[in-house]
């Protein structure tokens, strides 16, 4: 089968978005739709390219093909793959309303009539994927990492605790990437790709997040998986009274931001100059975000707990979301939590909602102390 529509949907999404990772998403769910119709002799390329869409039978046939493929072996599928299921129908729903939107021809007079024929087409076209999606009962609430478990991971970490069994720069740098994402709920994708001049000094007390896009023409990364911030630009001041920065920053350029080259017959150290990047490897170059997953593996080996980085930005504002809670002023209280948004770099404030949502799980877990005018009592049941 010809696959000249996902040539032209390629295109759009090149001219759309710069994130690889977004354009390789949209086509990975586009696969799905071209290997269902292989199987079902449906020839996707006339329907997508004449903007008819896909018909209800048809995504039904596609929804039943996709979940026989994820189906336990009772018949029920899982809660995360319902999760997942659902979001390949959401993203075939976007793909066959953007080729309705380019290449449907409803019968108008004028074009404002044929707007409107090609925006009913593509309500209609919502409805019947939306109607294709399983139910998922449970709200998305966010991980976290107990107290005693963060103090783990700390204390492992901890360059002198670590320093015998891995070089002082590894173990320095490990350590400023934990602290990074723990005390300031960076994600990785944001460290990675952190430069040297984005970082604290003391006169600049803040982390820069800049997105690729305003770095400048000039910018380069050499890694083939370069991270790109998926947040908003933001700056990030110290919130611990007891932080580790910008002393832990310095100390990690100025002392072990290095790579061991051979000069006149003995091994030296010599800083990296090569590129900008504050995290490096061993070799200098930027550190690779697989890298950054072995090294969460090695954590998850050492301490038990079932780390991965995104963990620790959790952490990070599930207290921060449970401390804005408690503030009682309702002015201050909508302030801080506009902060926080601000804070996490989202562009939609309902993102903050799968902290708050288990903050309210973890409040519904003690009194409520509503009784009584506020007594944890209901007397008229004594």
């Amino acid at each position: 089968m010809n696959a000249y529509a996902a040539s032209v949907y390629e295109i759009h999404l090149t001219h759309k978005y710069d994130s690889h990772g977004t354009r390789y998403k949209h086509l990975f769910h586009l696969a799905y739709l071209y290997s269902w119709a292989k199987e079902i002799d449906v020839n996707l390329e006339r329907q997508l390219l004449l903007g008819e869409g896909l018909s209800q039978p048809q995504i039904r046939s596609f929804a039943a093909w996709l979940r026989n493929r994820s189906v336990q072996n009772n018949g029920v599928l899982p809660y995360k793959k319902r999760k997942t299921f659902n979001a390949v129908l959401s993203m075939c729903s976007v793909i066959s309303c953007w080729f309705i939107s380019q290449f449907a021809s409803p019968k108008s007079k004028t074009q404002h009539e044929r707007t409107i024929g090609i925006q009913i087409l593509i309500d209609a076209q919502k409805r019947m994927w939306k109607d294709a999606k399983v139910r998922v009962r449970q709200d998305s609430v966010a991980t976290d990492l107990t107290d005693e478990e963060i103090s783990k991971i700390e204390s492992y970490l901890r360059p002198e605790n670590r320093s015998s069994a891995v070089s002082k720069a590894i173990a320095n740098r490990d350590y400023l990437i934990w602290r990074m994402a723990i005390e300031f709920g960076m994600r990785l994708g944001e460290i990675l790709a952190m430069r040297v001049e984005d970082c604290p000094t003391r006169n600049k007390p803040y982390f820069s997040i800049v997105r690729i896009e305003e770095r400048g023409p000039d910018y380069f990364d050499p890694r083939t998986d370069a991270p790109r911030p998926k947040t908003l630009s933001r700056d990030l001041g110290y919130q611990l009274s007891d932080t580790a920065f910008p002393k832990l920053v310095s100390n990690y350029i100025s002392e072990h931001r290095y790579i061991r080259v051979e000069h006149k017959g003995r091994k030296i150290n010599r800083f990296s100059l090569s590129h900008k990047f504050l995290i490096i490897a061993r070799n200098g170059n930027p550190l690779s975000g697989k890298m950054a997953d072995k090294i969460a593996q090695s954590i998850k080996k050492a301490t038990g707990v079932d780390f991965h980085w995104h963990l620790a930005r959790h952490a990070f504002f599930n207290r921060a979301y449970s401390a804005v809670v408690d503030v009682e002023n309702p002015t201050v209280k909508d302030a801080r939590v506009a902060d926080l948004v601000v804070w996490g770099g989202w562009e939609d404030p309902e993102s903050l909602g799968i902290y708050s949502r288990r903050a309210r799980r973890e409040r519904a877990k003690t009194p409520l102390h509503l009784w009584q005018q506020g007594n944890n009592e209901w007397k008229a049941l004594n």
